[in-house]
């Protein structure tokens, strides 16, 4: 019993205290712009800030960034007024040696950059919704960022690959060495836990009379 608390004190003599870690700011928020007739204002701020989010779109795989938002009426129960939706793409292009960006947005033009910097910097920012309140009341938005590195069917593919079902290949639909490397670039990003990133936001309560 004695040996049992001598370890206990000894231990706790030389345990090094961590560090309180600093509140991070959130990447993603909504808020309400009063001066836009009560529009939804999506501010993104870091999203693409880990560096591993940059390899995985060196190594070829498209960073999609889904956008949802909804206009909701406070009441007893509360009722859905609306939604609209953006997806934004920033993929690579090794033999342009660049980073294309397209938003699904009417008749927008992709946008190009020489470094992924540059490029972060064109998806992240705000995003201005054509959405808000056509009657009185009390009511909030609620938002959602989705950002995906692998569609299902690329996750199917990978568990394909992992067991070994190269069918595809060994019937001479694709070449094995282009199989294999494909297989070795999404398990990449899967060791990662890059498949998906989901942050949700809230603004807060305004009224329109």
């Amino acid at each position: 019993m004695f040996a049992l608390v001598w370890v206990l004190w000894f231990a706790g003599a030389w345990a090094t205290p961590i560090p309180a870690q600093p509140p991070q700011r959130a990447p993603f928020a909504v808020v309400v712009d009063r001066a836009s007739g009560h529009r939804p204002l999506l501010r993104l701020d870091g999203v693409l800030s880990d560096p591993a989010l940059e390899e995985a779109a060196r190594s070829g795989l498209p960073l999609r960034l889904r956008l949802r938002v909804e206009l909701w009426r406070d009441g007893f129960f509360d009722s859905l007024e609306g939604g609209r939706s953006v997806t934004t793409v920033l993929v690579y292009e090794p033999l342009s040696d660049q980073f294309v960006v397209r938003t699904e947005s009417g008749d927008s033009e992709p946008r190009r950059f020489r470094s992924f910097s540059d490029a972060r910097a064109a998806v992240e920012g705000s995003y201005a919704l054509d959405l808000s309140p056509t009657r009185r009341g009390t009511f909030y938005y609620t938002a959602v960022l989705e950002l995906e590195t692998l569609s299902l069917s690329d996750l199917q593919e990978l568990e394909r690959w992992l067991k070994g079902e190269l069918q595809p290949a060994v019937s001479g639909d694709r070449s094995v060495p282009g199989a294999v490397g494909e297989g070795v670039k999404r398990l990449f990003i899967r060791v990662l836990r890059l498949p998906a990133r989901r942050y949700e936001a809230r603004s807060e309560r305004f009224r329109i009379d």
